[in-house]
């Protein structure tokens, strides 16, 4: 099993260029920088924004033997908080197939595993991650959040 961290995600990711690893997958990440719009009167009083467009996350095999491996990505924000006094845990995301939102935390944490096979068995598969954070009109000052998010891909062969 190898672990590689693949991005650094400032005001919520930065890095789009592929990593390649010895067992030739590739984690490609796009619609970077995801940056939350302002927030306005009606998201205050729903308690919560969502950032509408998502990081795109992409699994390729981009050499070595047609051999099934799983791959599996992690996502993890890489400071304690997002910043005047907003506790990380304000920040949630979940995968565009599921419902279910998680909060952020700074362990790293299974977004999705497949297996894939170079030229067949989800060779590229794909997904997005979205954003939202909770507001509250009593806590939350003007100000500007942010945090660092980690990708994380983990290869592991038969």
């Amino acid at each position: 099993m190898r672990a590689v961290p693949t991005g650094w995600v400032a005001a919520f990711v930065v890095g789009a260029a592929p990593f390649r690893l010895g067992a030739q997958l590739s984690l490609t990440l796009t619609q970077t920088p995801n940056v939350f719009p302002a927030p306005a009167v009606a998201d205050y009083n729903a308690g919560v924004i969502q950032n509408p467009t998502g990081i795109v996350y992409t699994i390729a095999a981009t050499g070595g033997p047609s051999t099934n491996r799983t791959s599996i990505v992690a996502v993890r924000a890489s400071s304690a908080s997002l910043g005047g006094g907003k506790a990380l845990s304000d920040m949630e995301w979940r995968r565009a197939d599921l419902g279910t939102w998680n909060a952020m935390t700074t362990a790293d944490v299974t977004v999705e595993s497949r297996t894939i096979r170079k030229n067949g068995l989800n060779d590229p598969w794909s997904n997005t991650l979205f954003l939202r954070m909770h507001l509250a009109w009593t806590s939350d000052a003007p100000a500007t959040y942010s945090t660092g998010l980690v990708f994380t891909l983990t290869v592991t062969t038969p």
